[in-house]
């Protein structure tokens, strides 16, 4: 999403492999949620503005990119399971 600043609100990025991001280089503020390998919402920020840094979460195998308002919109909480539809 670097230098991007066309993520609609139907679009996520899935990072695999994952504990921690920056926005460096970002041009619009991100939801972010840190997943368990099995879904499990470990951590989540909102809003999270560019040039920043998250906390390094050890639980989390994978970050979720979303656009701004998701957590709200769908009243995400921590300790929930998602499920992620790749290539959907």
């Amino acid at each position: 999403l670097m230098l991007d600043n066309s993520l609609q609100p139907h679009e996520a990025l899935l990072l695999d492999d994952c504990q921690a991001i920056h926005c460096c280089f970002m041009r619009l503020k991100i939801d972010v949620l840190f997943l368990t390998a099995q879904g499990e919402v470990v951590h989540l920020v909102e809003n999270m503005a560019p040039w920043t840094f998250s906390k390094f979460v050890r639980k989390a195998t994978q970050v979720l990119e979303c656009y701004p308002g998701t957590i709200a919109k769908y009243g995400i909480t921590v300790g929930e399971t998602l499920r992620v539809l790749k290539g959907a």
